[in-house]
């Protein structure tokens, strides 16, 4: 029978989780992140997403985050300050629940030390995005599948609790839904039967209730925005930069020390393996090839290794050692882009075009270079719908490359519109354009926009200024003609 979790595991890491607070309490902001509180704070003041706002992601993680802007906006501080703590209670509620299952299963001291670092210090640079979110929701859902594959019972209240979590995992991502498909599947041959447990119930009535409500309260995601996505999900990646990512190289090393090594022996180590490939699956689903969509994946490939290593035998033949050892070599999938992560500032040209406006200046970035976190940092408006112009560069590139489409040729002309529209009704101070050709534009998007007599007119208005390393700016010298009648507010 496996000991007891000792409680000095606990305090350790709930230190950590404080100890990632503090490193996170003035870090950048993650330019995904920065879009979320924007979004949401534009919501919590009445704006409708899908129809003032352009996004092709499901409305969830918007939605989650309108009581942080709530409560940032009553406490007086930045909506960061108030998502730093909210990331970190939901990190240390999974971390409780794991430590509550691990009882009977395996001794879980070492999986409740490394809790933190998986689910924190290994993802700073992307803290807070989807995909690290999910990590730490679906952990304790596995930890009891794992349970229920050894015959172990849990409470109902429990099994509920990691249900509900696990959803709200699952549902940032349509893709994700492989992962409970990939445990059930794993539990039907442990168990050789198929049965409704509390967990499983709490998962699909909480999806249901969620899809239920995108109907009800965000019917417009099926209207405007799934098109879009179905187009602008045909702008993947090549597959060997799919490939050259670290959660890839990471599964390279884990299943060639398997071979090695053998099954694993933990419970814990099989659930995780298998959701972590799952998750792979997802990662190759999006086709995007970049990292963060990769965290899950290599985040439940870490949690096996952590609870493998509980159970691993002292007495080891030569080549499960040899697999311990390049089982080891992943750690340095996880290390070496997490510190490239940290130490890189994509919107530093953003920051010098902008080092001279100040709060509640209203800056647009008509540009294919990065830009965000930016006016969420500084407090600028932004005046814009949307946070990029992606869709519309893969539209324009795709007719260029004779792939015509009736839907690409209605998205241009409708996001053409939209651009104009919004800089009419809220006129920026200063424009950021693109200094060098866009790809697949091959030229600026202030050019290409210009092509158009109503964009042009606005254009009149402004003088260009200095270029700052990927842009080219453009300031304001005279009065916005010609504003709607009807203009949405931003905040």
């Amino acid at each position: 029978m496996p000991r007891e979790t000792p409680a000095w595991p606990l305090a350790v890491a709930l230190l950590l989780v404080a100890v990632a607070g503090a490193l996170l309490w003035n870090a950048e902001l993650v330019n995904d992140v920065a879009w979320q509180l924007w979004v949401a704070r534009q919501l919590a003041h009445g704006i409708t997403l899908y129809t003032d706002i352009i996004e092709v992601n499901p409305p969830l993680w918007f939605w989650a985050a309108v009581p942080v802007v709530d409560l940032a906006r009553l406490l007086g501080v930045s909506s960061y300050h108030v998502l730093i703590p909210s990331v970190l209670a939901l990190d240390i509620l999974a971390l409780l629940l794991v430590r509550r299952l691990c009882r009977g299963l395996q001794s879980g001291g070492l999986i409740v030390l490394g809790f933190p670092v998986i689910t924190l210090f290994a993802f700073l640079d992307v803290f807070g995005q989807r995909e690290h979110l999910t990590l730490i929701a679906i952990v304790p859902y596995l930890v009891l599948v794992a349970r229920r594959a050894n015959g172990l019972t849990a409470s109902r209240s429990i099994a509920i609790l990691c249900g509900v979590l696990a959803a709200f995992g699952i549902a940032l991502k349509p893709h994700f839904l492989l992962v409970p498909v990939a445990l059930e599947i794993l539990l039907l041959v442990r168990t050789r039967r198929l049965t409704f447990r509390p967990e499983t119930l709490a998962l699909a009535a909480s999806l249901v209730t969620y899809a239920v409500g995108v109907l009800l309260f965000a019917s417009a995601y099926f209207v405007a925005s799934l098109p879009m996505l179905m187009i602008y999900q045909g702008d993947r990646g090549p597959i060997g930069y799919l490939l050259a990512q670290p959660v890839v190289t990471m599964t390279c090393l884990l299943l060639l020390s398997l071979a090695l090594y053998g099954r694993p022996r933990s419970s814990v180590a099989q659930a995780a393996l298998v959701a972590g490939l799952a998750f792979l699956a997802a990662y190759f689903l999006q086709g995007k090839g970049w990292r963060y969509h990769g965290v899950p994946a290599m985040g439940c490939f870490a949690l096996a290794m952590a609870a493998e290593a509980e159970r691993c035998r002292r007495e080891l033949p030569l080549a499960a050692r040899v697999g311990i050892g390049l089982a080891t070599l992943t750690i340095f999938c996880l290390a070496v882009p997490l510190v490239q992560g940290l130490r890189a500032r994509d919107d530093a040209d953003a920051l010098l075009a902008t080092s001279d406006l100040r709060p509640g200046d209203v800056v647009a970035a008509l540009s294919g270079s990065a830009y965000w976190p930016v006016p969420e940092e500084r407090h600028f408006l932004w005046p814009s719908r949307s946070v990029t112009y992606s869709p519309l560069f893969y539209a324009v590139g795709a007719l260029r490359a004779k792939r015509p489409n009736p839907a690409m040729t209605t998205l241009i002309q409708d996001i053409r519109r939209s651009i104009v529209d919004d800089l009419t009704c809220n006129p920026p101070r200063r424009i950021l354009g693109d200094r060098y050709p866009n790809r697949y534009l091959k030229t600026g998007l202030v050019e290409y926009l210009s092509t158009d007599p109503d964009f042009a007119r606005l254009m009149r208005a402004y003088r260009r200024g200095p270029d700052y390393g990927e842009f080219t700016t453009y300031d304001r010298v005279e009065p916005i003609r010609g504003r709607p009648n009807t203009c949405r507010t931003v905040y």
